[in-house]
């Protein structure tokens, strides 16, 4: 079965359908799925209740005959087989109404995300939602994912559609450049980010240029003068950029960041309302983004290494971006732990073409020591109970 046929089977399943509980993953890529499934299912005049979560388990799922999943549940072999799954992690799950890159074959963790697993469901359930392919932007960049594979595909058909303008220009998240600066975090620019008085500086000298040109020119040699980031994180600071003519923030790299924060700071209905085309929400969007973002660099610049590419971070929620972080900024695998008051958040990142695979890694480790976990072979996570601290540490192998 194709990827379309995959999807095209679940939209004759939601025909049938006149109420669903929707779960999704709390970060840019679930909610971008969650929103391009949701007004589909308003549009088809299918009632719903939507849920955000960072995390699935089983037992979460209480109506499984009329539950869809976004951005989760592949890893969960527990689940019921009448559970719809929107999802691209590595499956276990065993559902025929299962839409995954990976089933078909497909790269699902650089060429196929959430977002545009969503958009293949809801293409197929009307063509008119074709309108919705801005929102898989979110997920790719969410994601760190490709514009390659079946994103390609999709955002090919987008531009043909005069949904998406393709360009160059600062990929950096803000409204102005004193707040691009301000919240850089990915990609991290150290003696740069979260600096405020250089970000004013930096954006004086370039309200005097004339010309787009001259402003990038500008822009680049003042960061790459005053930050010592590693070469890979300054060649995300320039590159290919997106205008989504239909969305509340027309730069994809900005949509995708704001969601992502938004999510992460425990407002994914903020990110949400974004994402499904509130424009009123915008302002609050940002700005629940930027003191998350300030937050992620706070913990970065304050995080202590424990051994080689091992850090531990103050704020557990932060444990996840701070990876992302590190990774991004190291060019190479690392782990990072933060303390809850109730279990040991756990995140582990390394560069796409990194020999490891911390889905495995982060599953087996919870699985020994009692808690969740899994992901991506270069992005996974999981929670442990806090007494395993030490132990657990002791299990991680040289990978990181």
């Amino acid at each position: 079965m194709s990827i379309k046929e995959s999807a095209a089977k679940i939209a004759d399943r939601l025909r049938t359908m006149d109420y669903a509980d929707v779960y999704s993953h709390h970060d840019a890529d679930g909610i971008a799925a969650a929103a391009i499934l949701c007004i589909a299912l308003q549009r088809a005049n299918i009632a719903f209740r939507l849920r955000f979560l960072p995390h699935l388990k089983a037992e979460d799922v209480e109506r499984p005959e009329i539950s869809i999943l976004c951005d989760l549940g592949a890893s969960e072999s527990e689940l019921p087989e009448s559970v719809i799954i929107i999802d691209h992690h590595i499956p276990y799950a065993k559902t025929p109404y299962h839409i995954n890159p990976r089933l078909e074959g497909l790269d699902g963790e650089t060429e196929l995300s959430a977002a545009g697993c969503a958009y293949l469901v809801a293409a197929a359930l009307d063509r008119e939602n074709r309108d919705l392919a801005g929102l898989v932007l979110a997920g790719i960049l969410g994601d760190n994912q490709k514009v390659s594979g079946m994103n390609q595909t999709i955002i090919d058909e987008a531009i043909g559609d005069n949904l998406i303008v393709p360009g160059k220009g600062i990929l950096l998240p803000g409204r102005t450049t004193r707040e691009q600066i301000e919240i850089a975090a990915l990609p991290y620019l150290p003696g740069v980010s979260g600096d405020t008085a250089l970000a004013e500086k930096i954006q004086t000298l370039c309200q005097e240029t004339t010309t787009d040109e001259a402003y990038a020119g500008l822009f680049l040699s003042e960061i790459i003068l005053r930050s010592s980031a590693s070469a890979a994180s300054l060649e995300r600071v320039y590159g290919d950029s997106w205008k989504l003519l239909r969305e509340t923030i027309q730069d994809a790299h900005s949509l995708a960041a704001v969601i992502d924060a938004c999510g992460k700071s425990g407002r994914a209905d903020l990110g949400f309302a974004l994402a499904a085309g509130d424009a009123a929400k915008a302002d609050e969007a940002w700005n629940t983004a930027a003191a998350f973002r300030k937050h992620i660099l706070e913990n970065a610049a304050a995080a202590q290494n424990l051994r080689p590419s091992v850090w531990e971070v103050s704020d557990a929620d932060a444990a996840s971006d701070v990876a992302d972080l590190l990774a991004a900024d190291k060019n190479c695998p690392v782990i990072v732990i933060g303390k809850a008051p109730a279990y040991l958040k756990v995140s582990a990142r390394a560069p796409q073409d990194a020999d490891v695979d911390f889905e495995q890694f982060m599953k087996t480790s919870a699985e020994k020591f009692g808690g969740a976990g899994g992901g991506h072979k270069t992005r996974a996570g999981g929670e442990l109970p806090l007494e395993c601290q030490e132990e657990f540490l002791s299990t991680i192998p040289e990978f990181a």
